[in-house]
Parts: C-alpha cells; structure tokens; sequence
C-alpha cells in the first residue's frame, strides 16, 4: 500500500475548504442586473404542540455592490413567548475568505420601539455591520423557540427586486394532530420544486434571475411566490383557539380579545348620551363623539397584552388620556354603544401601499386597527388614532383596501372606504389678468376632497416661508411667481380644504415682436415623463384615480388684435378623460374650462404603451400656449 499521496491532491482540498462561497462562482445570468445573490436560504419549521414551534434559518447572501446592502437581514424578533436558542453570524470577502465572526454577544440589542410607541416587551437581536469592501458574503443562522402559533413562519424566498436566489428551500413538518391550511401564490412562473405529504411541506426555489421594477409595476405580492400556512388550533399568549374561517376566527377575536373592555360606567354612558342629546341624526351623533375623542385623547402605542392584539378597556383610556389604535378604536365603539350604535372593531394594513387583508384563506393579518360603522343610510369609517383627520375620511392611510370586521357574532372581509375618479375632486376656480407688458395677476380658489385633502390640507401647519415655497410649484408655467396672500378653510366635517391666493408673476406672457405668448393653463398642469417600454414583463397600476376640474376666467389686454382661438380638446381612454374648451365672454376676457379624469385599477401590461400615449396627451395640452397679436 502506498503511504505518500502526492502533494497536488493535498493542496486542491486545503484551497476549497479555505473558500466559502466564492462570489465568482456564481452563474453570469444570475449577477446580471443584481445588487446581492441569495447563495442558500434554509428555513424549517417544526409545529410541536399548540404552544410551541421551533424555527430554524440558515442564509447565505452575498452582497455585489453598496445598493444590497439592505437585503442583508441578519436580525429576530424575541419576546417573552419568542426564546433565541442560537444566532451567529460570519463575513467573507469576495474570495470566500472568512473576514470577522459574530458570536450572540457581539450582536445588537434593542427594544422594537418604532415612533410614536411608549413601550412594548418586543425586542430584537440584529448585526450592525458597515461594510468597506465589495463584494462581500454574509452567512447567518437563527434558530428559535416560539409559544405564539397563531402565526407561523411563511415563505417568501424573493424579497426585494434586483435580488437574485441561488437556492432557497422551506420545510414545514407538522408534529401534532392539528389540522393545517397553506396558500400557495405565484409560484407556477419559478423553477420552484414541491413535495407535499400529510405532515409536511417542502418547497425549492433553484436559479431564480433578479426582478427588475417597473414604471407603475403592480405590488411585488402579486409578483413574487410565496406559501403560508396555518393551524386550526392555535395559543397566543397564554390564550388558545381553534378556528378555519374568518367567521370564526372574529367571534373567537371579539371573546378573547375585546369581550368585556367597553366598561365605562353608568355615569360615563350617561355623560355621552348627554352630548349627543341634541344630534338631530345617528350621523350627527357619530360625529359629536368623534370629535370629542380627538379633543380627549392621544396615541400612543402599547404593544401588550396578547400578543399587541388585544385592546386595553375603555376604563384605562378613559383615566390615562392615551392608547393605541385598538385601545383608541375600542374607546370609540365604547361611546358608540353608550348612545345606542353599533360600531365595529376593524383590521387592516394601514400603509400607502394598499395591501389588502387577504381572503383567500383565514390567517393573521394587520397591523392597525379603526371603527366601522354601519349606519341606515351611510356606512361610516373612523381613524381613531388621529387628532386632526376629519370625519368619516380614512385617506391614503387606510381607504382602498379589504378589511376585516369582527363583532360577536363572527367576523367578515369587506371593503373600506373607497376613493376613486368619483370623490377624488381637485376644483380650482379663478381669474388671470394678463398685461400687455406681459406680466399676470391671478386671484385662484381650490377645493381639495377626498386624496387631494390629504395632500392639500397639511400645508396650513408649514411655516409661513415654507407654504410659499410649496405653492410656487403649483405654478410651473409663471415666470417669478410671488405669493403675496394666502388663506385657507378646512371643513372638518366634510373633508373639504380649500385654498384661497392671490400671485402676481412679471414675465408671464413672453413678447416677440407684437405679439403676446403664455401658457393657457396657469396652474396644477398635469406633466408626463414616463417613457415607452420596448418590452415590458408585468402588468401596471395606476394606483389613484381622480378627476382635476379647472374653470378660469382669462382677461387679456383690451387692444389686442387677434382672440383666442382654440378648438374643443376631446380624448378619451380606458386610463380616464380629458376635456378642454375656450370660450369667449366679452370684448377681452374667455372662461377655460378644463376637466381630466384618471382611472385608478390593473391594467395588461400590453397596454403600458397605450397609457404612456393617454398620458403624453393630456400633458401636451396642459401646456398648450397661445398667441395674441397687439
């Protein structure tokens, strides 16, 4: 037998154990176009019990430039119900060389106090690493001991766009005789392998190219796959259930999470009722009420209880002045049910990007709770965590989405209230007096409703400076605009902000020769700088739908020559409508009217190029000019 082995096949596995994860070894078509590769990305969940599941997740990432930097997501969450069991984590350099390891103490910590929050008994476990090389590789483990099982660990193997995956697998084991349900979404488009037996689920995710965002690209989760699954049975701090439904799951939600906390006393029920006494309808009534809480109470977040889900009563309220969205939301339901109306605790995703709840299949969802109220006539909605919001007005915080309502009796998805082309109004009103020297004197009103009270009716908290900074981009087209007054009216109960100006602006109308040349429309011009797509891989969205309505009256000089002449404007489109006329009222002076209307919704990406087009249109002849001749 020979003893001596030559030294080449000592020296090639030496070289390969010194390497981990190499960036160069990974495939061309996947860094093409990526900011980081996900190398390998395991998790696995194993449900033990009502009160227990354990979850493991192993990743490897490597990160190809400044911009993934943030797809590194080396953290946990722990609670007193979420035990951290192992975390550690190691850097490479590009070559794979190991650079710096982590052990449990040498990672941050700190409490999940997000703004506005006073205290919560989350906290969470993170690596605070600034890089100064690239590329670079992170591989991270986490394993955790969880008693919360209301909501189990989900697979979202892609995460963020200009993400490339590697390889990344999930595998769910079931270890009880529970019952349960998983979702799967899109993955029929992804090399994505799945082996399902009675007691559990794997799934794999193989060489998976970076997703490139779009202009108006539909939300990522209609884009990227992904699995969910839930138990029938469930503990959530201490308190279990089991339910399969959105019914059921309501009438557990208002047993354990919200059943005896509207208790204020007799004389509190009589002090409401009282307030309300000369309300001539059950909206007036509603209204009284909601202001009162604006006047009386704050938010602050107190993410306790079980698990952040259950409200505190209307007793602590009542004594500290201050709670949460559910304390706020359970308050108001509590002075509703004091004067005889049925309010409703409702769930949702409260953000700008309208996530829906889902209804495909009941598992917990949220993250923000108002008031729905149901009334003959009119369905009213209520923010109950703002002290400025007007009455039955949800805006971009939490309109346009489905939500979950629950009493005692079940719960229910429907949908919030709505704002589309139909109560998204921006009317603006006004005259223009143009000299012969050119220059413009503009008396302007604008009525903003719906999303355009949201993005209107801030600007009376600015500074002085600053709201004449903001309106003179409202007025693209005038050369040296001065806001020279400013006054505003806000009706609350309505949802209704208007805007009163008086600009003067010199220059406004350019001289060549004897003629004068403006701008026909003075403000709020709609622009376009989306481009065509030669080749476009999702679907669009056109996110809100409104309707711009202008009506200005145009007062020229008294000698010009030549009038106004524009012919009616006329388009439309699937994507909205846009109206333009000039019409002639006196010796010197024209009203323009002007009406463009947006539809919100999906649309075939086939179409992109079509809208691009719409779009162009409309900003060509909101920037149409004219020629007068003096």
């Amino acid at each position: 037998m020979n003893k001596f082995l030559p030294a080449t096949l000592f020296l090639i596995p030496i070289s390969l154990l010194s390497q981990f994860y190499p960036v160069d070894q990974i495939p061309t078509e996947l860094k093409k176009d990526a900011y980081a590769v996900i190398r390998s990305d395991k998790t696995d969940v194993q449900l033990n019990s009502i009160n227990e599941f354990k979850y493991t997740n192993e990743v490897v990432i490597s990160v190809l430039d400044k911009s993934g930097d943030s797809y590194v997501d080396a953290y946990q969450h722990y609670d007193p119900n979420t035990k951290i069991d192992l975390f550690e984590v190691e850097i490479f350099d590009g070559n794979g060389k190991s650079i710096k390891k982590f052990k449990p103490k040498d990672l941050s910590d700190a409490s999940a106090v997000s703004g506005g929050q006073l205290y919560t008994d989350n906290r969470i476990k993170y690596l605070e690493f600034t890089p100064t090389f690239y590329p670079y590789t992170v591989r991270y483990k986490v394993t955790t001991t969880n008693k919360n099982t209301l909501s189990l660990p989900r697979w979202f193997p892609i995460s963020n766009g200009n993400l490339a995956v590697e390889k990344s697998s999930y595998t769910f084991t079931n270890n009880t005789s529970f019952t349960l349900r998983h979702l799967e979404k899109n993955l029929e488009n992804y090399n994505i392998i799945k082996n399902k037996t009675d007691k559990t689920f794997n799934y794999e995710l193989n060489n998976s190219k970076p997703l490139q965002d779009e202009d108006y690209m539909i939300n990522w989760r209609n884009i990227m796959p992904h699995v969910i699954i839930a138990s029938d049975q469930i503990n959530i701090d201490g308190t279990q259930g089991k339910f399969d439904n959105w019914n059921d799951y309501g009438k557990w939600s208002y047993q354990y999470l919200v059943d005896g906390k509207l208790d204020f006393t007799p004389a509190q029920k009589a002090y409401f009722r009282d307030l309300v006494k000369d309300a001539k309808t059950e909206k007036q009534k509603v209204a009284i009420l909601y202001q009162y809480m604006q006047k009386k109470v704050r938010y602050i977040g107190v993410q306790l209880g079980i698990g952040g889900l259950s409200p505190f009563p209307n007793s602590y309220v009542e004594s500290k002045s201050y709670g949460d969205c559910k304390a706020l939301s359970n308050y108001m339901i509590g002075m509703l049910d004091a004067v005889g109306i049925k309010g409703y605790h409702t769930v949702l995703f409260a953000n700008n990007n309208s996530v829906d709840i889902d209804d495909q299949m009941m598992y917990q969802q949220g993250n923000h709770m108002i008031v729905y109220v149901p009334l003959a006539d009119e369905d009213i909605w209520i923010e109950a965590t703002s002290q400025t919001s007007p009455f039955n007005h949800l805006g971009q915080f939490s309109g346009n989405r489905n939500v979950l309502i629950y009493h005692e009796n079940g719960g229910k998805i429907i949908p919030s209230q709505v704002f589309d082309h139909n109560n998204n109004i921006l009317t603006t009103k006004g005259t223009i007096e143009i000299t012969l020297e050119g220059n413009a004197k503009i008396d302007l009103h604008e009525t903003s409703k719906g999303l355009f009270y949201d993005d209107n009716s801030f600007v009376k908290t600015y500074l002085h400076k600053d709201q004449i900074d903001h309106f003179k981009r409202k007025f693209p087209v005038l050369a040296q605009p001065n806001i020279n007054d400013i006054r505003f009216e806000n009706d609350w109960e309505n949802a209704s902000f208007e805007t009163f100006l008086k600009v003067t602006s010199s220059n406004f109308a350019k001289k060549q020769g004897n003629n004068l040349i403006f701008n026909l429309i003075p403000a709020n011009n709609e622009t376009s700088t989306l481009k065509k797509a030669k080749e476009r891989n999702y679907d669009f969205h056109i996110s809100r739908g409104y309707t711009d309505i202008m009506e200005f009256e145009i007062i020229v000089p008294e000698n010009v020559k030549t009038p106004i002449q524009i012919q009616p404007i006329e388009i439309k489109s699937e994507f909205g409508s846009y109206h333009l006329t000039v019409e002639k009222t006196a010796q010197n002076k024209y009203i323009l009217k002007r009406t463009y209307k947006q539809i919100k919704g999906n649309y075939e990406k086939a179409k992109f190029n079509d809208y691009v087009e719409f779009r162009r249109q409309v900003s060509a002849n909101d920037n149409i000019k004219t020629l007068l001749e003096f």
